[in-house]
């Protein structure tokens, strides 16, 4: 390391400003001392010499000084430049985080570029946010990557998912407050904005997912949408319902606006049954760790849930065209899974990208 790297390196400069002072210090009075006890011989230029030495050390000393002081002053200002450089780089991000967090939740849309944004700005709150601030912002971001992708999407939850957001966005806020070092927002304050934010977003949100009363009237809605639904596809999710509806009875069914959402009775989801023109009759399982999350090895056509990380835990048999014993195993073992609490794939296996082939 040269000089002037280890000179100026923050992590030692004070300690060598000290250690520096102390050695001029007692370099100097050392030596003035000296020049004082010491007997010079008689010489009728002594006097002049020791003016002349004295003179010398004083304009050495006073240099050394200086130079401290420049030094000192040099870091301060540096420091100083630094700071305000960085307040700047947190203002600017979090002023554009908040942004891009209010036209998501406006529209309740992490569409594909939103999502490559956020990915951005999470790499940029890493590198200058606090370590507080930083985990309030995961948390957050986790909860986006819940939002749906298009308009066509349902999601489960998707008003609670919303008021989370809403109330980790107020305390990621606050911490961003902290790190600006403009002060926190009190408790009685922020739970006040929550509250009135969730009162907001309930007025003005109209929400995706509608439950029907029974079977009969959710297959009239879906009919009604999509008019090119086969009648040898309505048979077939009709039998396949039935099934599941006698087999396992225990399951709190819900009519959703495209299919069916099968709760086991620990309030977790076993998957859905879904009927459209495209993908026909099709069965969302949860993956089975014991076939270390890969598609099952059966005859029928298996797809992931989505192109992305979200809900990855499940993937689909699509256009069923016979309800075989293979696809009552499967839904077996995917109840199984619910019912033994067993592990499902997260976003954060370290094989995830293989296991669902987006490599």
């Amino acid at each position: 390391m040269d000089f002037k790297s280890w000179w100026y390196d923050n992590r030692t400069t004070k300690w060598q400003i000290i250690i520096g002072t102390l050695i001029v210090a007692i370099t100097f009075f050392g030596t003035f001392s000296y020049l004082d006890t010491y007997q010079f011989e008689e010489w009728k230029y002594s006097a002049f010499s020791k003016s002349l030495m004295g003179i010398l050390m004083g304009t050495v000393a006073l240099g050394v000084i200086t130079g401290v002081i420049i030094i000192f002053q040099s870091i301060v200002s540096m420091d100083r430049e630094k700071n305000q450089k960085i307040f700047n780089e947190r203002l600017s991000l979090y002023k554009q985080f908040t942004r891009q967090t209010m036209n998501i939740i406006t529209d309740n849309i992490l569409d594909k570029e939103e999502a490559e944004q956020l990915k951005v700005i999470e790499k940029e709150v890493l590198m200058i946010a606090s370590p507080t601030t930083y985990r309030k912002w995961s948390s957050l971001y986790r909860e986006i990557q819940k939002l749906r992708s298009s308009d066509e999407e349902e999601i489960e939850n998707e008003e609670e998912i919303l008021l989370s957001i809403s109330d980790k966005s107020i305390d990621f806020i606050n911490s961003c407050r902290l790190d600006l070092e403009i002060g926190v927002i009190d408790k009685e304050t922020i739970e006040y904005s929550k509250s009135e934010s969730r009162i907001e977003i309930k007025k003005s949100k109209k929400f995706t997912v509608s439950n029907f009363a029974d079977y009969s009237t959710w297959l009239k809605q879906r009919l009604a949408n999509d008019k090119k639904i086969s009648d040898t596809d309505q048979s077939v999710h009709r039998e396949v319902y039935d099934y599941i509806s006698q087999e396992y009875a225990d399951l709190k069914i819900k009519y959703r606006k495209h299919g069916l959402a099968l709760y086991h009775n620990n309030g977790k989801k076993v998957g859905n049954l879904n009927l459209d023109n495209r993908y026909g009759v099709a069965l969302t399982l949860l993956r089975d760790v014991a076939n270390q999350y890969r598609f099952p090895e059966i005859k029928h056509q298996c797809k992931n849930t989505r192109n992305d990380y979200k809900a990855c835990e499940y993937y689909q048999i699509i256009n069923i065209d016979k309800f075989d014993q293979e696809i009552k195993k499967e839904f077996a073992n995917s109840y199984s899974i619910r019912n033994e609490n067993k592990a499902t794939l997260t976003a954060a296996h370290n094989d995830i990208k293989k296991i669902l082939n987006m490599n």
